[in-house]
């Protein structure tokens, strides 16, 4: 190297040195004395672009334009060059140049991660993840590769795959970043280790104290958990610290769980607001179920939930070889093949499918349980498998290797769900029923299982399934649910022995001030009467009695019901006269349980499918004039049926009498007709895939 050279070199060097200790300007001067030395450098070039990136993008660009004019095959000028592409969200030239730069330089770890990323950002999610992957196996537990892949698998749902290189990465780096212990929480959550979840948490707090994505997360944990007063405090402070439109819906949801209705109001408008404007923030699915919405909002919402789950290339629609065999093969997706309110419904009609026409499977992705509810379950299936413990993505392929022809999600956006199954096309004709009161607004599902009282045809622009009638109710029943032989007594359920006895066994969280405030009128104006309630936590029962003084009601005469195993709980309707429905969100399994047990129940139907099931099933069961359509004639019934005891007996008498003559409880006549249903439709699907 001659004296010129040397000297270039040198200046070079110290560039290179000042760059690293932050000194840009002194970094700056001795790069240009390089170039002054030999304007034909091309990693001089190149090292002048990266000092001015960051405060002069236009120089720099030119910078590593001019060092690829002087060397067209300099790697490093491509990778910085790719770099300032990403910054400025040109993600395609970022991936030009990234992907010129790995042509001279193969399996680059570090060109790879990048060129995940602007992968990644421009939506080829496939894509990014093999580009990290392909970088871990040029350099196995490369950082960022190790916690971008985490991350990518994180966000898509897939969290079997992403929990061991988020435990590996926090394993591998003491000082792991907060991101990273936040996706390392979220799939501890998945696998149901909440106190690990919890610490990880605490662990990204500890590292970013005001990080909203932190709290919204732990938030989220502690709600699962039914932890709903350390949620209200997270959540309060998330939306503090510039927490999103989720964070608001989980703290309206939050707080409708514990009847805490201060600002709740706001929340639930401030909600409404931004899904009118269509910003296109998510709101949590299950939660705004329960705020008031109109039907265009709810669309809304499940279509910005859906947006998240949507695989990058939508799958084929496979044709199963169905021509050749005799039966439809129809499966179930659920968690909850257990005690829970789905399964109080549809034991029954899974033991009545007709066999002869139908072959079906169940596929359990929830929490197991030994009990002799769930042996009854298992053995109503021809085929039960507990997948729980699988990815989505393996579970769909399960799915197809049955040759499933229609799979029916009992779940839709609700705990413990693996919508990804659904989004991954799991089955050739795909329906939602009974999870999920509303549109899953998504391209996947081709049909919501209903009928025309709970979706009329009005309703049907804003759900993107198409509705699948049947022709009484959407809500099957358990006729063979065992009822203990004798009833507690009033005082052993807590009830004064004398006195009207008003009952509501719906969750807190669809209790809403409104109809409250029409429950403390009824009490008031029916000396002696008592609402009988579902126990609830006892934060939500504090807030309740509380919101009771203020309307003039004594306290204690709002009872909450014991804990009890579902016999138990059925036998003791005895003692109640009429069930209260909540609005907008409905009495479903506990409006059944009050009817089969010969309760008549008072509803107010909406706009909305979840505000009209209960109406749904007082129609099927032949008392349509106890479904009311606003609160004001809701409550003019309720002060109505309270001063004439007769006409509650009358109602009563009428209940017990149509139980076996109308179809709210003829589960033979419910299951043939289901059967037909979707034996027709899966003969429209093949037509239609033959044309």
């Amino acid at each position: 190297m001659n004296a010129a050279g040397s000297a270039t070199a040198l200046a070079l060097r110290e560039a290179s040195d000042a760059l690293s200790r932050g000194d840009a300007q002194r970094a700056e001067a001795r790069c240009r004395d390089a170039l002054a030395l030999d304007s034909r450098d091309a990693s001089a070039w190149t090292l002048l672009g990266a000092i001015l990136r960051p405060r002069d993008p236009a120089t720099a660009q030119a910078a590593f334009d001019r060092a690829l004019e002087c060397d067209p095959a300099h790697a490093d000028a491509l990778f910085h060059l790719g770099n300032l592409h990403r910054e400025q969200e040109r993600y395609d030239e970022a991936i030009s140049a990234y992907e010129r730069a790995l042509a001279l330089v193969p399996a680059h770890p570090s060109i790879l991660n990048n060129l995940g990323l602007a992968l990644q950002r421009e939506g080829q999610r496939e894509a990014a993840e093999a580009a990290y992957r392909a970088a871990l196996a040029a350099r196995p537990g490369q950082r960022q590769a190790l916690a971008n892949l985490a991350h990518l698998l994180c966000s898509a749902g897939r969290y079997e795959e992403a929990a061991p290189l988020c435990s590996e990465f926090v394993r591998r780096f003491a000082d792991a970043e907060a991101t990273v212990w936040v996706d390392w929480g979220i799939c501890q959550h998945h696998a149901h280790d909440n106190e690990g979840a919890e610490a990880s948490f605490r662990r990204a707090l500890a590292l970013a104290p005001d990080d909203a994505s932190c709290l919204v997360n732990l938030g989220s944990m502690l709600i699962d958990r039914g932890e709903y007063e350390k949620a209200d405090e997270v959540l309060t402070q998330a939306l503090e610290h510039g927490g999103s439109l989720y964070a608001a819906s989980l703290l309206a949801h939050c707080r409708a769980e514990l009847c805490r209705w201060d600002g709740l109001a706001e929340l639930h408008s401030s909600i409404a607001t931004d899904l009118d404007a269509q910003s296109g923030e998510a709101v949590n699915a299950f939660a705004a179920l329960s705020i008031p919405l109109s039907p265009l909002a709810q669309l809304h919402v499940a279509q910005r939930w859906a947006r998240d789950l949507a695989p990058e290339s939508p799958p084929a629609t496979s044709r199963n070889a169905s021509g050749a065999r005799a039966r439809l093969r129809l499966g179930y997706v659920s968690s909850d093949f257990r005690h829970h309110a789905m399964s109080a419904l549809l034991a029954e009609v899974w033991e009545r499918h007709d066999r002869v026409r139908i072959e079906t499977y169940a596929y359990s992705i929830g929490p197991g349980e030994s009990s002799p509810l769930r042996e009854r379950i298992e053995a109503a299936f021809d085929h039960f498998v507990d997948v729980s413990g699988e990815s989505a993505v393996a579970i769909a392929r399960r799915i197809r290797s049955d040759a499933v022809d229609v799979l029916v999600d009992l779940n839709g956006y609700t705990t413990h769900a693996k919508s990804a199954i659904f989004a991954l096309r799991a089955a050739p004709l795909q329906i939602s029923w009974l999870g999920y009161l509303g549109t899953l607004g998504a391209p996947w599902y081709d049909y919501v299982l209903t009928d025309r009282f709970v979706a009329p045809a009005a309703l049907q622009p804003f759900f993107t399934e198409r509705f699948l009638y049947l022709p009484d109710c959407y809500c099957p029943s358990d006729t063979r649910r065992t009822v203990a032989v004798e009833p507690p007594s009033r005082s052993a359920c807590a009830l004064p022995e004398q006195g009207r006895v008003f009952c509501c066994f719906n969750n807190a969280y669809k209790i809403l001030p409104e109809v409250f405030s029409v429950w403390m009128r009824l009490l008031s104006a029916t000396p002696g009467s008592v609402l009988w309630l579902a126990p609830g936590t006892k934060a939500a029962q504090a807030n309740l009695r509380r919101e009771a003084q203020a309307r003039g009601v004594d306290p204690a005469r709002l009872v909450f019901a014991a804990r009890v195993s579902l016999p138990e709980h059925l036998a003791r309707h005895a003692h109640a006269e009429l069930f209260l429905d909540t609005t907008p969100y409905n009495a479903g399994t506990t409006a059944n349980d009050a009817l089969f047990m010969g309760v008549p129940v008072l509803t107010c139907s909406g706009e909305s499918m979840a505000s009209r099931v209960a109406g749904s099933q007082l129609r099927a069961i032949g008392l349509p004039e106890l479904v009311t359509t606003s609160l004001a004639d809701y409550e003019a019934l309720a002060l109505k049926l309270a001063a004439e005891p007769a006409l509650i007996a009358r109602y009563r008498a009428r209940l017990a009498a149509n139980r076996r003559s109308h179809p709210l409880f003829d589960m033979t006549r419910f299951t043939h007709h289901l059967d037909d249903l979707l034996i027709g439709a899966w003969q429209e699907w093949v037509r239609a895939a033959d044309r």
